[in-house]
Parts: C-alpha cells; structure tokens; sequence
C-alpha cells in the first residue's frame, strides 16, 4: 500500500502507561477515517509467514469488552496509534518477538499497511538501517518458552518493580487505567496508583456485601460494579491500605477512585441498562471480581466483605 519511503515507523510513546511503544499511522489516518482520540483494539494475524498487527475502530462503549484497546493520540504533530506491549514482546506468531528492553528507537521497525474495510494491518518490513526483519525468536529465549506468561508469573508470584496494566492484579482494563492517569491533575506515578489497586484486591478491601445502593451491583464481563459511601475512598480505603502497610499518598489514591469510576461508567455503558443511571455520580463505584452467582445480597455498609 506504500511507497517504500512511506513506511510506518514503530517508535517510542510517553503519552501512555499501557504501551512502550506507537506505529505512526499519520500517512494511513485517512483510510482509517481516524483521528486523535479514537478508539481502537488490536489483534495479531498472519501476512507470508510474518506476524501483521491489525487494528480497528472500535466504539468507546465497547472498549471493556475489547482485547487490547487503545487511543490515537496526537505526538510531535503525527498520529500515533499506541500498540499492546504483550503483541510486541511475544514471540512469533503471537507478536513481533521485540525486546522491549534494548528496542532500538533510533532505528526503528518499519511496517507496510493494508487496508481491508475498516480494519488496518501493519506488515513489519525492515528495520530503518536495512536490515530485513525476521520472524525468529527473542534471542537468548527458548523455544518452548512462553515470555508474556514468564512475565505475568514473575509480577504476581516475586513481584515487579514496574508494574504494567497488562498484568496488574486488579479487575481494571489497561485503557480505563491510562485514560485516567491521563485526565488526572495529580502528582502521582503509574507504579503507586497499579500499588493501591492491586492491595485493595489482595487484601480483600471491598466487596459486593459493602454495596450500599438501592440497586444490586451491576454483574458484568465478570466483574462486579459496587457502589459505595461516596467517602469511602479517604475515611476507609486510604486507612486500610495503610494498616496493611501500603504506601498511600492523597494524590495516588485520587487517581485511584477515579479509575474504579472510569472502569465502573464503562461496564455500565455496555451494559445498556438504566438501572444505574445517575447513581455512579451519588455514590463511589468500585470495580471488583464478580461471584459466580445471579442474585446479589445488599448488605450493610462494612458487613460481609
């Protein structure tokens, strides 16, 4: 589809805690009919033998239910569509095989772009100084491993000193997470706020027995929508995690509340149900795992978590 000059450069972003990097898609925006702020998600496909990271537009209602989705975001005047980490790191044919950690941004993979209806594949080509790319595995990599699963075991099993949405512990989709931190006006860091969401599901601080609306929780995606004393957040949530010895700081847990509230609208909206309508602005909507049942029980504020 392009000129061998026009290829699309795989670059870094740091408009985004969710992905490292961003395929500049300015030169295609057209055939997306795309612009800065659109949704999209990503999957990966077979195009001769290479792996082709395809995406496609995607409604912002649909996003929670959506495998990888993401925003088009608007850097150094070109459009740039943030890609998955996962799909960049796993090996063939699950991802382009690409070590985040010595990825080179100064010699750039370079992709090739096919159209197919609404929906945009990405042929990696070559690498900007020529070098022609290849569908081997990581190096140093076995073949019977399994990266992004080694990586999700080393965060939950020994701890990561960087944690990633893709693999936090928490019922919280990486696009709700980053489109919060993103609107925040604190000063609070990705790794602090991924601290507090992921202790308030390790040590069992909220659950659907603290659920204080008229309604039941809203069960959905697997997931529980509770809503709760409108200041939960600073007169229980911040004194426990600080009881269980989580560093919490006023601004970290704002930006916490306010991804529980992102999660929470978005599970509402694909849910197409009036039945909660208004009351995620009366009440603090918490997202946690939802039990495998069909009826809630509404109990009183604090019992039965």
């Amino acid at each position: 589809m392009l000129d061998d000059d026009r290829l699309l450069a795989l670059r870094e972003t740091d408009e985004t805690a969710a992905s490292e990097l961003a395929v500049v898609v300015t030169p295609v925006a057209d055939y997306m009919d795309a612009a800065s702020g659109d949704h999209i998600d990503w999957d990966i496909d077979d195009a001769e033998d290479v792996p082709m990271l395809v995406c496609s537009g995607v409604e912002a209602a649909a996003t929670a239910d959506a495998p990888y989705p993401r925003q088009l975001r608007e850097e150094g005047g070109e459009i740039v569509a943030p890609v998955p980490d996962p799909l960049v790191r796993a090996e063939p044919p699950e991802g382009l095989g690409l070590d985040l950690e010595t990825y080179d941004t100064d010699d750039p993979l370079l992709f090739d772009a096919i159209t197919t209806g609404e929906t945009i594949g990405f042929v990696p080509v070559r690498f900007d100084n020529g070098e022609t790319y290849r569908a081997d595995p990581l190096p140093g990599v076995a073949d019977d491993s399994d990266p992004i699963a080694e990586a999700v075991i080393e965060h939950e099993d020994r701890g990561d000193p960087t944690p990633r949405p893709e693999t936090m512990s928490a019922p919280i989709d990486a696009d709700a997470f980053e489109s919060a931190l993103a609107a925040a006006d604190r000063d609070a860091s990705a790794t602090d706020v991924i601290g507090i969401l992921e202790a308030i599901e390790r040590f069992d601080l909220v659950g659907t027995g603290d659920h204080v609306a008229g309604v039941p929780p809203l069960s959905a995606d697997e997931r529980a929508v509770c809503l709760l004393e409108d200041d939960v957040w600073t007169a229980r949530l911040g004194p426990e995690l600080e009881a269980e010895g989580v560093d919490v700081s006023p601004d970290a847990l704002a930006v916490a509340r306010a991804v529980h509230e992102r999660q929470a609208r978005l599970l509402i909206d694909a849910a197409e149900t009036g039945e909660y309508e208004g009351l995620a602005d009366e009440y603090a909507p918490v997202v946690t795992d939802a039990q495998d049942t069909t009826e809630w029980d509404v109990a009183e504020p604090g019992m039965n978590r």
